[in-house]
């Protein structure tokens, strides 16, 4: 019995040495991936309409710091938007007339990609993100 209990101790410290192991393990790949799902800096876009026709509502550049979309240049239009923690990104990019596009989808590592759509221009498509 002494030997069975004995046996029982020496196989719970493992275990609990090796989910401690893999908790330090699991924080470091979280810090890992955090850094690199940074989305700060320059991004550049190249976009694509799949349904209607209406040019100039996407800007070819952006610029994002701290989390919120800072510039877009390439088109000619005034952004909003942010990056949350994850790398969703959400933005609307207003022209000219009132032409409104908006923008979603996701910014991971050096790459990003997603979809757009305009109610006023009756219009959308993708986008896809490089790093700039």
């Amino acid at each position: 019995m002494k030997r069975l209990l004995v046996v029982l101790a020496v196989v719970m410290a493992a275990t609990g040495a090796v989910a401690k192991s893999r908790k330090h393990v699991k924080n470091a790949d979280a810090s890992a991936t955090s850094a690199t799902q940074n989305p700060n800096g320059e991004w550049r876009i190249e976009s694509a309409t799949t349904v209607g026709s209406c040019d100039g509502l996407i800007p070819t550049e952006l610029s994002v710091v701290d989390g919120k979309i800072a510039s877009a240049s390439g088109a000619s239009v005034t952004s909003w938007g942010y990056v949350d923690e994850a790398g969703q990104i959400v933005a609307r990019f207003t022209g000219s007339g009132d032409r409104v596009a908006r923008f979603h989808g996701q910014l991971r590592g050096a790459q990003g990609s997603g979809a757009w759509s305009s109610s006023t221009d009756m219009c959308g498509g993708t986008w896809r993100a490089t790093r700039g």
